[in-house]
């Protein structure tokens, strides 16, 4: 039975929770729910928290998926995605949870894939390969596209020199998408934290500190990662990594040497960070100003014309011609 309150039984046959956070998102959430249907492996349950949707994801959600047994819908007020993924996590049935935002896609053999390299009694976190997607679903396969670039020199760190050494330069899983874990390990982890950009850098700085481990499983992709004007942190770069330097402020112990060296790279990506922010306000105002360049030069030109000799002939003869109409009319 499908179920819509917090109550709900406990069923331990369940090998995985699919965790779906949801947020405006109605473009995408057919999508991203279909992707969890056409698993190879089929024992599992979703549990979607929509946080306080204002377009018509409800609606969608209620025709397509309310009496799904599989399928356990839940709403709620806006309060986050980390809010809403810690809901999730607490209402799952699965040994394991796997992570899906609204906007992404899993491969059809990701959760076998994950499950086969499993284990209740290992501290780790698992991980796959990701490929980029536009708005419209279709893969970004250019190399030398900014994510790409990003993506494979981050990945490149994490095989060279380990989760710690390539965690100083950014989040090498990308998404909390990317995310599978055992529900007991996740839930004595505390959960993620209220970080509205960076919860899933938190959640995994906070792992290694633990002692616990991040593992990539095989070379091949098994998410697709949505890229969009809509994703969180595009939509304000600049104050992700103000609240990734608080992070790093707040709540790590200053005499971790590590850590140290993650707080200067971090210092370091804020000065780039910022020098790119400004960039794109000026190309803004510059944009602007060509606009308004443009529309005042056509409105200069508007007035050469109407106040040409050639016009003013021209609107004299049409008036002429009007008046020698309305004549010639009175004589038929």
């Amino acid at each position: 039975m499908n179920t819509t309150t917090d109550g709900a039984t406990k069923d331990t046959r369940v090998d995985i929770s699919v965790v779906i956070p949801s947020y405006n998102h109605a473009r995408y959430i057919v999508q991203a729910i279909e992707s969890v249907i056409s698993q190879s492996c089929s024992n599992w349950e979703i549990i979607l928290i929509d946080d306080g949707s204002t377009d018509n994801t409800r609606e969608i959600l209620d025709q397509k998926y309310k009496d799904n047994p599989k399928i356990h819908l839940f709403y709620q007020s806006n309060h986050g995605a980390h809010q809403a993924i810690n809901r999730g996590i607490a209402l799952a049935n699965g040994r394991y949870i796997s992570i899906l935002n609204s906007d992404d896609v899993y491969h059809p053999d990701r959760l076998q894939t994950l499950l086969e390299h499993s284990n209740p009694d290992t501290s780790t976190l698992l991980f796959t390969p990701v490929t980029p997607v536009n708005s419209d679903g279709a893969d970004i396969l250019d190399s030398n596209h900014p994510w790409c670039q990003l993506y494979a020199r981050l990945m490149n760190l994490y095989q060279q020199r380990g989760a710690r050494e390539a965690l100083i330069t950014g989040n090498f899983a990308v998404t909390t998408s990317n995310f599978f874990i055992s529900a007991e390990l996740l839930k004595k982890s505390g959960g993620f934290r209220k970080k509205k950009f960076n919860h899933d850098w938190d959640f995994m700085s906070r792992i290694l500190r633990q002692g616990l481990t991040i593992q990539c499983v095989g070379q091949r992709s098994l998410l697709s990662y949505r890229i969009h004007d809509r994703n969180t942190i595009s939509q304000n770069t600049l104050l992700a990594r103000i609240e990734l330097k608080q992070i790093l402020k707040d709540s790590i112990p200053k005499d971790d040497l590590f850590i140290r060296k993650l707080f200067l790279q971090m210092q370091i990506n804020m000065r780039s960070i910022r020098l790119e922010h400004q960039a794109q306000v000026f190309k803004r105002f510059q944009a602007q100003n060509e606009l308004v360049a443009q529309i005042n030069s056509q409105e200069l030109a508007l007035t050469r014309i109407l106040n040409s000799r050639s016009y003013k002939l021209a609107r004299q003869l049409s008036s002429c011609f009007n008046w020698f109409k309305k004549i010639q009319n009175l004589f038929k």
